[in-house]
């Protein structure tokens, strides 16, 4: 029985890292003036993140979420979506 629990435990892990949540529904799910934490919920944590201050008035950043050869880029102006794109 322990073998067959730890196949199933196997299979289980595999399925789970094989779905992915960059996808094209989830791109076109984000929408302009959504928050950060919405698209966090949607999507997870970014695989990267840059941000830039500009002049203490407008706080740009851009996160990346990466899946095989697919891209999702979020840009954001003062933590709201601004910009998107799926490649």
């Amino acid at each position: 029985m322990n073998i067959a629990r730890c196949l199933l435990l196997s299979c289980v892990i595999a399925l789970a890292a094989c779905s992915s949540k960059v996808t094209a529904e989830n791109y076109d799910k984000i929408g302009p003036g959504m928050s950060r934490d919405e698209v966090h919920a949607l999507l997870g944590k970014p695989d990267d993140s840059r941000a830039t201050d500009v002049g203490g008035v407008l706080s740009l950043s851009k996160e990346t979420w990466k899946s095989g050869d697919k891209t999702l880029t979020v840009t954001y102006g003062n933590d709201k979506v601004a910009l998107k794109s799926f490649e």
